[in-house]
Order: C-alpha cells, then structure tokens, then sequence
C-alpha cells in the first residue's frame, strides 16, 4: 500500500517531525547516497594544491544540488511506491536525464532570489517560498527550466506562510546542529593540532550526514503541496482500487 494513500496535510512542525522520522528509517541509505556524492570531491580538494580549491569547491557544491535531487527520488519512491531504493538505484533513476536538469533548475531558482534580494529583501523572499519545492519538482516530475519553476510556484501559491514556516523550521535546525557540531568539532581537532585543510575536511565529512535533512523536509513539504492543492491522496487511493472485472464476450 502507498503510504502516499495515507497522508493528510500537516502543519509545519508535524512536516518537520515527519523528516527526522523519515530520515532515522532510512539513515543508511541516506548517508550513503550523500557520502557518494559529496565526499569524493571534498577528498581531491584536500590533496590539491590550493590555486586549485576552487574548482573542487563548486564541484562540491554541484555535488550538494545533485544529492537533493537524489534525497527527493527516494522521498518520491517511499511515498509513491511504498519501497525503499539503495543509493544505486536512486542514482540510476536521477540520472535518467534529470541530474543536469536538477542543477539548472537549482541554479535559476538561486539567480532569481539573489535577484530579489538585490533588489529587495522581501521580493527575494516572495520568490525563495516560490521556489521551495522546484528541485523536487525536477527530481521527481522531470520538469524543466522555467516550467519546474512554475510548477513550485503554482504549488506554493496560496499556502505562503505554510511553506515559509516549514522551511525556515527546517533550515533553523539545520543551522543550529551543523553550527554546533562544527565548533566542537574544529575546537577538538584544533587542540590535536591537524594542519587546517585536514580540519576542514574532517569538518566537512562529518556534516555529512546533516545535509538531507533540508532535502527530506522540502520534499515531504513538496508532497504536502500537492495534497493540499491536487488532493493527490486520493488519487493514490484511486490508483489501489481493484480493476472492474471484465464483461465477457457476447457469443
């Protein structure tokens, strides 16, 4: 059974409950589709000369808009699918032609909310809560460009403080155990006395395991759109109702 069939809108605390939940069933899988995708470029960056930083620098960060594209496959597939996927099977779906649409889309939504705060703090955040949920969009609907940015908007409008509370909740968690975690963290290694770049390294891979939990709470919060808007529970139920038996044949 789809436990898609079984949701109900929920409240932001109840959609931020629902993404630890989620991501304590599924940490193995979680940290390991991160840990593929993140760790490798923070390695090589740790043993090149530094004029190259750079480059690996943006690698990761790519990285990092690949992974939430990669934590909403297998969002997509608890909910809609009722199963579990490994990270190999999540990486095969993603990269049926939506990795590089993730990170364009990723990318223009950026652009747009620099853009807004640029020019104004609050157009900047009128259009960040726009686009919450467009990187689930491409992930998991395929959309492109400027329609997987329609599509997140067209699924926010209506419900703004709804999704500015679930994700100022989310990312406030995020902040705060990730910020702790890295003073305690480089405090302890400073005091051993690794050179720096070793120190960020280390930092860096045990924040691993931190970084879906943003992802699982935008894609919980993309599916909670789509409820509220499309009542998509209901056509998961429709979807598990038997087939009408077939008439027989006149003879």
């Amino acid at each position: 059974m789809s436990t898609l069939a079984q949701t109900r809108p929920r409240s932001p605390t109840e959609i931020v409950d629902a993404s630890f939940q989620f991501f304590k069933a599924h940490a193995g899988d979680l940290l390991v589709l991160c840990a593929l995708l993140l760790v490798p470029p923070m390695l090589i960056k740790a043993i090149t000369p530094a004029p190259y930083n750079i480059i690996f620098e943006i690698a990761t960060n790519v990285m990092l808009l690949v992974s939430q594209g990669a934590v909403a496959v297998l969002v997509a597939a608890a909910l809609e699918e009722d199963s579990a996927l490994t990270a190999g099977e999540v990486l095969r779906r993603l990269g049926e032609g939506r990795v590089g649409n993730v990170i364009v889309v990723a990318l223009m939504g950026g652009i747009l909310m620099g853009l807004g705060l640029i020019l104004l703090v609050i157009p900047g955040i009128i259009v960040a809560v726009w686009l919450a949920v467009s990187t689930p969009v491409a992930a998991i609907e395929g959309r492109r460009n400027s329609a997987a940015l329609g599509r997140s908007r067209d699924l926010a409008r209506g419900h703004f403080w709804h999704v500015a509370l679930t994700m100022l909740l989310a990312w406030v968690i995020f902040v705060v155990l990730a910020f702790g975690a890295t003073i305690v963290l480089t405090l302890v290694l400073a005091m051993v006395g690794l050179p720096e770049r070793l120190v960020e390294l280390v930092a860096g891979v045990v924040l691993v395991p931190l970084f879906p939990l943003v992802a699982v709470a935008t894609s919980l919060l993309y599916f909670d759109l789509r409820i509220r808007r499309e009542g998509a529970d209901m056509f998961a139920l429709a979807d598990m109702l038997p087939s009408a038996p077939a008439r027989a044949e006149a003879p």
